[in-house]
């Protein structure tokens, strides 16, 4: 997968169409269920930001949770008023707010760059789609979203994708778990080193990236949510498994499922794909319904996930699903006379009225150079413009795929290029 060093993306045209292929495949799904794209900046508040990621913790606790947020700080100070966005719904759920009625349910999505710190708090960049319901509670909306994520990746060719899920319970659940646990970790807390303790103390369902050999790492061993749960939230959640057995959505139920952000509630899950003999989460989510309260101030149910793109791009193109770009009809302008700008661009306009596109050179030369960059570029015909035979009212056209050529007239210039089209088009 993507090496670490590789921290910043850089999109070549050799990898662009296979980009939209990715995306065009997502949009066609998430549109047949009428989720609306929105635009999120890449800059946000960096106080509204916080106040998200930190919610449900608890003073000081919540300082390590957000180590992972770049942040921009005015030149010789520590106050950061901008962060790049390290996911977005926060940001979804500050913007809604203001456009959101009690009883309206909005279904929304996004695609984009997100930025985080990564190991050793290296600043890395990765692509992500998410997607949102806000303004539900119901079961129905729960199952919606989550089959909703595993159609798209299955459409997208990971046909094998199953659901990890687990329960965090309401408020009521949570609160003795959460007071178990932080006793179960004080009292071990010789087998955690520093960076692990105060992440887990934190938020018991992170996951942590720690290598230290001597640290426990995780929480496996002590109390789970599981046996926390209040007879509503057991009953929910036992209602979201039902539902996808029968859609026929492969799962299992996960104990251990961790999430880095603290805000989530009841349902909970991932993505999980196999690729090259080992497993691998490329996305996930759950239900969120107390965060749009502690950084709004207006109870929005919701629910979403997240995809990782980056995860999926490579995969995908692992597997051969993009197969060979599809030949694009391209006609090569080239002109071997002196001055005559103005009848190149005249003759491209006319081929862009016809939906057709055009490479114009740049350069005046040799016909043999010209063909030779024509063929570099994939071009299916060439125009050859001189000045002698404009005079006389014809122009060269090419065939570079027939290896053919033959004098038109000027008039009949686009129709034949048409008529070319449409002859390569039927073979």
């Amino acid at each position: 997968m993507t090496k670490q060093s590789e921290r910043f993306h850089e999109f070549m045209p050799d990898k662009v169409w296979k980009w939209k292929i990715l995306e065009e495949k997502m949009d066609k799904v998430l549109a047949l269920q009428d989720y609306q794209e929105i635009r999120l900046s890449v800059l946000q508040d960096s106080a509204v930001l916080n106040n998200g990621i930190t919610a449900l913790m608890q003073g000081a606790e919540a300082d390590h949770a957000v180590q992972s947020v770049l942040s921009i700080s005015l030149p010789e100070s520590n106050l950061s008023l901008l962060s790049l966005r390290p996911e977005g719904t926060i940001s979804v759920l500050h913007h809604t707010a203001k456009i959101t009625n009690p009883g309206e349910v909005h279904r929304f999505y996004y695609s984009g760059p997100m930025f985080r710190k990564a190991e050793a708090l290296k600043q890395m960049e990765f692509y992500q789609l998410g997607v949102e319901l806000l303004g539900s509670e119901s079961i129905l909306s729960e199952n919606e979203v989550i089959s909703l994520g595993m159609k798209i990746c299955q459409e997208l060719g990971l046909k094998e994708v199953r659901l990890d899920m687990n329960s965090y319970g309401c408020t009521k659940c949570r609160e003795p778990f959460f007071t178990d646990l932080r006793g179960y970790l004080e009292k071990r807390k010789d087998s955690f080193c520093g960076l692990c303790y105060n992440e887990l103390y934190a938020n018991p369902f992170s996951e942590t990236r720690c290598k230290d050999a001597d640290c426990q790492h995780s929480l496996k061993s002590g109390p789970q949510i599981g046996d926390y749960l209040c007879d509503t939230c057991k009953a929910n959640f036992n209602k979201v498994k039902n539902i996808q057995a029968n859609l026929g959505n492969v799962y299992k139920v996960n104990p251990h499922l961790y999430k880095n952000f603290a805000y989530y509630n009841e349902t909970v899950f991932d993505f999980v794909a196999t690729h090259e003999g080992r497993e691998m989460v490329i996305g996930g989510g759950g239900r969120y319904d107390y965060l749009s309260a502690q950084i709004t101030g207006k109870m929005i149910p919701a629910v979403g996930f997240y995809l990782n793109l980056d995860i999926l791009f490579e995969i995908m193109e692992a597997r051969g699903v993009f197969q060979t770009k599809p030949l694009d009809f391209k006609v090569y302008i080239s002109s071997e006379s002196e001055n005559l700008e103005m009848m190149t661009l005249q003759i491209a306009q006319e081929l862009h009225t016809q939906g057709i596109k055009t490479i114009i050179s740049p350069e005046i030369s040799t016909t043999a150079k010209e063909t030779s960059r024509a063929k570099a570029k994939s071009c299916s015909l060439m125009l050859i413009i001189r000045e002698d035979n404009i005079r006389e009212g014809k122009i060269l056209l090419r065939n570079l795929i027939k290896d053919h050529q033959d004098y038109v007239s000027l008039k009949d210039t686009v129709p034949a290029i048409l008529l070319a089209r449409k002859a390569l088009k039927q073979e």
